[in-house]
């Protein structure tokens, strides 16, 4: 099966585009990117979604994300999903339909997971549910523990890190089209 940095370099190329040309429209390092189409580095949720859009893709054909057609999600039932291999997780917590501008996830991030450093439109939120994280946002460090939040604009410069002894879980709500499935009627 292809993994995922394949997946990326075969878009990339099929689009006609340097590494350099994708890392400036997904707001990314080029060595970033490098690593990520030999899967060395872990991709987060919003890198993957602008770097769809560089590559004028739908994000599904990129990863396999569950499809949540039900409003209601349940613990235990829902499906766990990972961009590569590196420990994080994510679980998708809300649904699409015509008009929906939200998009929610439980993240599960492993001991001394660290992001990459993103840019991309909309809000976003989170809530901490376990564990302790220090979100990066325009120079300014935030460290949350169970039971925090943090709202801020995600055209800042922002990266995220695991800063404790255990596997971190937060809930992120944004306004990022994550999801590209078919809106339900």
């Amino acid at each position: 099966m292809e993994q995922l940095g394949e997946r990326l370099r075969r878009y990339r190329r099929e689009a006609r585009k340097t590494l350099l040309d994708v890392a400036r429209e997904a707001g990314l390092s080029v060595g970033f990117l490098s690593q990520a189409e030999r899967n060395l580095s872990g991709v987060s949720l919003s890198s993957l979604a602008n770097i769809a859009r560089a590559l004028n893709v739908p994000l599904r054909l990129l990863i396999d994300q569950p499809e949540q057609r039900a409003p209601d999600s349940h613990a235990g039932r829902r499906r766990r999903y990972s961009t590569v291999d590196r420990g994080q997780s994510y679980e998708r917590l809300s649904s699409t339909f015509p008009g929906s501008q939200i998009n929610a996830v439980k993240m599960s991030l492993p001991i001394g997971y660290r992001s990459e450093s993103v840019t991309h439109d909309g809000d976003e939120f989170v809530y901490v549910l376990s564990g302790n994280v220090c979100y990066c946002v325009g120079g300014v460090d935030y460290v949350l523990h169970p039971g925090d939040s943090l709202h801020f604009d995600g055209r800042q410069q922002h990266h995220l890190a695991n800063i404790g002894e255990v596997a971190v879980e937060v809930v992120s709500v944004g306004t990022l089209p994550i999801f590209d499935d078919t809106a339900n009627a």
